[in-house]
């Protein structure tokens, strides 16, 4: 790799998690592998973009330098940000599977066992069998999640980027909060987010802030739609910092003048599932039982029922359409993945509540050598009226 001092991380970084994933490769006696997920390639070179519809590989092999192929407009993005040397462009028009083979076939990979991502999103069906059919003598093997499990725990580095990412969300959320009250629209929350969120350091974050008001907070990712803020409404507010594709969200339900004794009652039980899952986060412990834990306080009140989904999820290095990394690990029944030092989370139990809106109320947590500390602490946690 080039000798370079202006990328995100120390080259030794770089090479440090390429000579993890290698590991991982001599452990399931693969040769090499073919890495098509965004963020994995942003993991192991720093190469990030907003077009990463186009397709784009990483080779990396068992031994030797990786190349990257990627189409000829993102070329120059590869150049500007990683210690690549080899680096293949394809021409609009052109089928990017056709590069990619003869890239493996350059690399002498022909009756080798390659894995790649079978689970990526941006590497599609259709792409994989042309890929094969003219590879015809190269074993893939499916390795998806590979990379990923390396992404899972965080360097100081990175939990460095995270803490910055996360001043700029409570910025963002702050901005929000002054923003609203009674007669102001759903847009004009989110227009001043947009502003502080940019304006404290954050880059583009791979999922739009989300603004719901009233009934619509109730609704699964809503986000704003023009709605005026009426008082009494329940004001779901949702949103994420970013730094070099380094994500830390955090969530909060405001109450537009005088909230009812429904919704008071059910921020007072989202707020009591929170402290009980930050109790029981240390390393050892089991995602699944920071979920059980969470969701018994949810379900022995008269909100049973009413959490829809997992109780956190894995955050850290993102793209769209998703700033959480949830695939890898969350905080759900069942999950017996031991938590570890440094492993981050999004922690946000929280209830629907029909016909009047959501309530939570949430950080993104770092694991620590015992326990966790929140990175999204700029903004108060008890119960806000506008």
């Amino acid at each position: 790799m080039l000798q370079r001092d202006d990328l995100t991380f120390p080259l030794d970084e770089y090479e440090a998690r390429l000579a993890a994933v290698r590991r991982r490769l001599a452990a399931r006696e693969l040769d090499a592998m073919l890495v098509s997920t965004p963020e994995n390639v942003c993991y192991l070179s720093g190469f990030e973009t907003a077009g990463h519809f186009a397709f784009v590989g990483l080779l990396v092999p068992l031994e030797g330098e990786p190349a990257c192929v990627a189409r000829a407009l993102e070329c120059p993005g590869v150049a500007a940000l990683t210690a690549l040397e080899r680096i293949v462009p394809y021409a609009d028009g052109d089928d990017p599977m056709r590069a990619v083979a003869d890239l493996v076939c350059a690399a002498g990979l022909g009756g080798r066992r390659v894995g790649f991502e079978r689970s990526c999103w941006f590497f599609t069906a259709a792409q994989q069998d042309r890929l094969f059919a003219a590879t015809a003598d190269v074993d893939w093997r499916d390795a998806s999640l590979l990379v990923e499990q390396e992404r899972v725990v965080k360097s100081a580095r990175e939990i460095a980027l995270m803490q910055s990412a996360a001043a700029s969300a409570s910025a963002g959320m702050l901005a929000g909060i002054a923003a609203a009250g009674a007669g102001v629209s759903e847009d004009e929350v989110a227009a001043q987010m947009h502003v502080a969120l940019i304006r404290a350091g954050s880059e583009w974050p791979a999922i739009a802030p989300f603004v719901a008001a009233g009934e619509r907070g109730a609704i699964g990712h809503a986000t704003w739609s023009g709605r005026t803020l009426l008082r009494g409404d329940l004001l779901f507010l949702e949103l994420a910092g970013c730094r070099r594709r380094y994500h830390a969200a955090l969530l909060r339900t405001i109450f537009v003048g005088e909230a009812g004794p429904r919704a008071r009652e059910a921020f007072a039980v989202v707020q009591e599932a929170y402290d009980a899952a930050v109790a029981t986060v240390r390393p050892g412990v089991s995602a699944g039982a920071v979920d059980e834990r969470a969701r018994a306080v949810i379900a022995g009140s008269q909100f049973a029922g009413a959490q829809a989904s997992r109780s956190g999820y894995s955050i850290g290095i993102a793209m769209s359409p998703d700033w959480g990394e949830g695939h890898i690990l969350s905080l759900r029944l069942g999950e017996a993945r031991m938590l570890e030092p440094n492993m981050t989370f999004h922690l946000l139990p929280w209830v629907q509540l029909p016909g009047e809106g959501g309530v939570g109320c949430s950080e993104t947590i770092r694991v620590t050598q015992s326990g966790c500390a929140s990175l999204t602490s700029g903004v108060p946690r008890e119960p806000m009226i506008v």
